[in-house]
Order: C-alpha cells, then structure tokens, then sequence
C-alpha cells in the first residue's frame, strides 16, 4: 500500500499517527494500512464463522429491524442491495424485499443461509453495469473499502432516481472506540487492536463519525435525509461474538466480556459506535 492517502471527507493529507499503521487527518478522520486477505476461496479461517454468527444473531436483527422501519418510511421501492450481506442476517428479515447480497468471503458466501440471494464477488464488480437497486446498504461493510470515494460514486450509479443509501459504519465517537483509544495511549493496544480487526482478512480501513461520512457522500450526490441510533453490544451472544477470533487469548476474551457487560447498562446513554446514515440519490445538475 502506498503512504501517501487522502482523506475521503474533507480532501486534507492523511498523516502518520502514533501507531506505525495508522494515518489521521487534521479533520480527525482515520485510516489504516492494515492488509485485506479475503479468501476468494473456502479455505481455512482466524474467524469461526459460526461462533460469529452465534454471537452476532440478536444484535443483528434488532438494529436490522430499526434500518428496515428506517427505509420503509423513505421509500416504496422495493428492489434492495445488501453489500457485504455476510451470512445473510439483513436478507433473512427484508422479505418485502426483492433482495440480494454481495459477499466477496467465500467462507461466508457459502454459508449463508440465503445463498440463493447471495452473489460470489466484490462492488460493483458483481453487478451488471445497468443494474438498479431503490435501496443500497453497507451494513458495517463502508469501513473496510479503501477507496470510499468510488465505492460512493458506483453507489450513485446502481441507485434507482430518489434511491435510497443506508451507511451503517462505526463511529469514532463512540464509547468503546474512545475507551480503547485511552488505553491504547496508556500502552494497552490490544482493545485498539481488536476493533481496528488487525489479523483478520477484512481489517478496518476507517474510523469516522457520521458527519465525516455526509461530507464523504455529498461529494457523490448523496444527501443526508436521516440518522439512526443503533446498537453496539448485546448480553445475549457476547460469549460467542468475542470467541469467535479464533487466535485471541482467554484473558483477552475474559476482560472484552467483562468491561462489555459492565459498560451495556451505560452504553445506550452515550455515543453511541453504531450510527446508521441514510441518503437520498441526487440527480446531477
């Protein structure tokens, strides 16, 4: 990877920061030089798959139900994309939907439980060029994208006339990413670590806030119609989400879970890390 990056929301240099993987613009924006290695066949994983899936079940169809409601208040359209739709929990509810997936894991494409809806491969690659969808979802998915920016322009394309854009990334003001960030400065990078996924085959790429996102989106026509509060973590399933990085240690596991549950009761009075935006297609002037 190249050092030398600009920052996708305000066009500012992407700087050196403390640790030797990490850039950060002066707007606050990051970005890791972390290695993507998704296995474009089965092949054995750091992730168990199932574990994940185990532990991510309640989270995921609670905060897919809030972006469901979201997007049925938006538009009547009904032809939905999800990208990166991973086993398939977001496909598995919008069944009002004429939906698809694309997945580019194939440890994870294979698996999902709605393979049938579910395309082996990379956006936009995956899809026909005059393929159009009423709504285009990156569900935790935007943040893994090195190149945001086209990643948002292909969305504009695939995007039906007033077509609706569902980002739902991690948000750099959130507690969990604030508290990691403490202790990363206080030598404990391992929380830090964890939530940039560095080791695993699809690592962050970026750590931004909502607002950095609608600067990021404007630039590709998009405009902010709306904001929703999701979730970050659930007691039932937790166990089985930390768990399942295969490789992490047992105190690790043990100190997630338990500053976690710790955190659960507080974590619905302040910032949230999960906040879905939605965008309205605009048509070009």
């Amino acid at each position: 990877m190249s050092d030398t990056y600009d920052c996708p929301s305000c066009d500012g240099p992407m700087r050196p920061a403390r640790l030797s993987w990490v850039r950060a613009c002066g707007c606050g924006v990051l970005r890791s030089t972390l290695d993507i290695a998704i296995p474009a066949k089965p092949r054995a994983s750091a992730i168990d798959e199932q574990a994940r899936v185990d532990g991510l079940a309640s989270l995921r169809d609670r905060n897919n139900a809030r972006l469901l409601d979201t997007i049925y208040g938006l538009t009547a359209g009904r032809r939905l994309l999800d990208v990166g739709c991973g086993p398939g929990f977001l496909l598995a509810q919008a069944g009002a939907f004429q939906a698809v997936g694309i997945e580019p894991d194939a440890n994870v494409a294979l698996a999902a439980t709605t393979s049938a809806k579910v395309r082996h491969g990379y956006f936009p690659d995956a899809l026909a060029p005059d393929e159009r969808f009423d709504v285009i979802v990156f569900n935790d998915v935007l943040e893994h994208i090195p190149d945001m920016l086209q990643a948002l322009a292909a969305s504009h394309r695939h995007l039906s006339d007033d077509g609706v854009l569902v980002l739902n990334c991690p948000s750099r003001n959130g507690l969990f990413f604030r508290v990691a960030s403490i202790l990363e400065r206080l030598g404990m990078r391992a929380a830090y670590e964890r939530l940039w996924q560095v080791g695993l085959p699809s690592p962050h790429i970026w750590y931004m806030t909502p607002r950095d996102l609608t600067r990021a989106a404007e630039k590709a026509n998009l405009a902010e119609v709306r904001q929703v509060r999701l979730d970050t973590t659930d007691t039932r399933g937790l166990w089985s989400r930390i768990r399942s990085v295969r490789d992490e240690g047992l105190l690790l596991s043990v100190a997630a879970y338990g500053f976690a549950r710790i955190a659960h009761p507080f974590a619905k009075m302040l910032p949230s890390d999960a906040v879905a935006v939605f965008y309205r297609k605009q048509l070009a002037a």
